[in-house]
């Protein structure tokens, strides 16, 4: 349509530019930014991540995401990238209605993935600070398919505030733990005890908040094993002590006894080996495998 055309070439128009370098030759620069009456800020949220994401026409997004029992980061997603790889100058601009000076906040990688830039937790938190200033900063490298071509990755902080305090919101309501974090828990117990410690606990409280938050978790497989000190028939019947004692825990705080598969082994599968009282105490253990659809 006319109006998809003319939104194509004003963002082209605002994308594209030639500059001269400190040098006789003529470096070409390729911006990519959203158009400011165009600019905005998505945001996804939920207890098990919150998501705020800016679309760059043209180029991709730029993503700041913070994962339940994780930190913050931030990625700038695009395929094929258009920067070399190697180190880009990231530097703080002055945005369009508010002059300013530009400040370099240093270099950062380049890769060759489809999210070239990723930054981690004091960076990340660096962006957003900048951002709610009212900056827009911005990612600058050469191109890979020529030397006189500097590709610059600009964000706007138009709209920014808004999303960024459901951001917030959803950062305070994250659960503690993700799935990747639990899905194997192992828990140890004292030498010929089954009873529940209190840091058993703790981690077991972990599955039971995370598990009643996520309704894909279908499955659970705990399985009680020992160390060798004693008989096997008598180790056997410890193990499954344990495995009835942490069985006991999760269905007693709302987990499905029908959706839990319980198992024992005794002495037969030990991850060290039992040549020494440090290696035999990672023996005496419960694991609990969690499932999902």
């Amino acid at each position: 349509t006319a109006m998809k055309k003319s939104t194509f070439l004003k963002t082209l128009l605002c994308t594209i530019s030639a500059v001269a370098m400190l040098s006789p030759t003529l470096v070409w620069s390729l911006s990519y930014r959203a158009p400011m009456d165009e600019a905005q800020w998505i945001t996804d949220l939920s207890v098990f991540e919150c998501r705020m994401t800016q679309p760059i026409p043209i180029y991709g997004e730029a993503v700041f995401a913070y994962r339940a029992g994780e930190y913050q980061r931030f990625f700038l997603k695009s395929f094929p990238s258009p920067m070399n790889k190697g180190k880009a100058l990231l530097v703080s601009n002055a945005s369009e209605w508010k002059p300013g000076l530009s400040v370099s906040i240093g270099d950062v990688g380049v890769s060759s993935s489809k999210q070239p830039i990723k930054l981690k937790k004091r960076l990340a938190t660096r962006l957003l600070a900048e951002l709610e200033k009212g900056k827009a900063p911005a990612f600058s490298r050469m191109s890979w398919y020529g030397e006189d071509e500097l590709i610059d990755v600009s964000l706007s902080s138009v709209a920014f505030r808004a999303a960024y305090q459901q951001y917030r919101d959803c950062l305070a309501n994250l659960l503690p733990i993700n799935f990747d974090q639990i899905r194997r828990t192992r828990v140890h117990f004292a030498t010929d005890k089954s009873d529940i410690s209190p840091e058993t606990k703790r981690k077991l409280d972990l599955i039971v908040l995370y598990v009643k938050a996520d309704p894909s978790v279908n499955g659970f497989y705990v399985d009680g094993h020992t160390d060798d000190i004693a008989e096997r028939l008598y180790n056997l019947d410890l193990s499954k002590k344990r495995a009835e004692a942490v069985n006991s825990y999760l269905t007693k705080n709302g987990i499905a006894e029908d959706e839990i598969t319980l198992r024992y082994h005794g002495e037969r599968y030990p991850v060290r080996k039992n040549n020494s009282s440090a290696n035999r105490q990672f023996h005496r253990r419960v694991t609990i495998r969690l499932e999902r659809e």
